[in-house]
């Protein structure tokens, strides 16, 4: 049985990960009228991100101090690896679906969201490392 504190945490990070989603599918069906599926999955990226890093901190994890430069380069750096998962999940299933592209983005979204969790648990909103 997992503990109960980590249960909160996991749900918490359950609404913020769908409030993002649907940020996220939003701006893809709304810049996909405008531009295709391509540049609006890279335009919407951005402010889902800014969204997931603070609801996260402060609701998820709980951290209430100013966010340090560790923790913005290790997200970048969790950003970077899950945004390939992202990426791949979301071309693949352009090629071997005909799903239309907002909700391609949505399960592209889900795809990565496990490593999302633990990275940000184990490292960047988890106890402070002592040097």
């Amino acid at each position: 049985m997992l503990p109960r504190a980590l249960v909160q945490k996991l749900l918490r990070f359950g609404v913020v990960g769908i409030l993002v989603a649907a940020v996220f599918m939003g701006l893809n069906w709304l810049f996909g009228h405008a531009m295709g599926k391509q540049a609006a999955f890279l335009l919407s990226y951005p402010p889902a991100l800014a969204v997931h890093f603070f609801l996260n901190k402060v609701w998820t994890f709980e951290h209430r101090q100013a966010a340090t430069r560790r923790q913005v380069g290790e997200y970048l750096g969790m950003v970077a690896i899950t945004f390939v998962i992202q990426w791949a999940v979301f071309s693949a299933l352009g090629l071997w679906t005909r799903l239309p592209s907002w909700l391609e983005a949505g399960l592209a979204n889900v795809a990565q969201t496990a490593v999302s969790f633990v990275l940000m648990q184990a490292r960047i909103f988890g106890r402070p490392r002592q040097a």
